[in-house]
Order: structure tokens, then sequence, then C-alpha cells
């Protein structure tokens, strides 16, 4: 899983390019974990949040999530905390 912050408004080349396959997963997590039926997500429903990289809020939820993000990395795929870094 990479997870990457990228401009939507106005769409950026990698907002555009990467739509669809962010699509792909929330559809397949909604499925899997929801059941929902193949045809209820849509990429509609795929939500895009604005940020500021000077926000505390934003910043303090960024942290939580690559401390998240290592532990699994290190608990799941035995990975060394070198390999968890916030560059990877």
């Amino acid at each position: 899983l990479k997870v990457r912050v990228v401009r939507s408004s106005p769409p950026s080349s990698q907002f555009k390019a990467t739509l669809q396959e962010s699509y792909q997963v929330y559809k397949r997590y909604q499925m899997v974990i929801h059941k929902d039926p193949p045809d209820k997500p849509t990429i509609n429903q795929v939500r895009l949040v604005p940020v500021s990289f000077e926000d505390p809020q934003f910043i303090s939820s960024f942290n939580q999530s690559a401390t998240l993000f290592a532990k699994y990395q290190m608990a799941i795929h035995k990975d060394t905390p070198s390999e968890c870094g916030e560059n990877e």
C-alpha cells in the first residue's frame, strides 16, 4: 500500500493518473469489508479531503498514519524499522 498526498483541485497529473486505481481499492474494500454489491460503490463516493501541510491536525493525522503503517509493515511483512520510514 502506498499513500500519497496529491492535489485534487485543480487536478494534478498524479491525481488524474491514480484516480481509477484509488477507486478500485475503495470499491474492493467496500465489497470485501462491507459486503457491498459490485454496482454499489461509485467513483463519486471516493472522498477527497482538502488539507494544508501547515495544519496541526493534518500533521498529527499524517504522523499517526505513518506510525500505524510502520507497525503493520513490521508485524505482517517483517520489515525492519528503517524500511518503514516516511520516505518508504
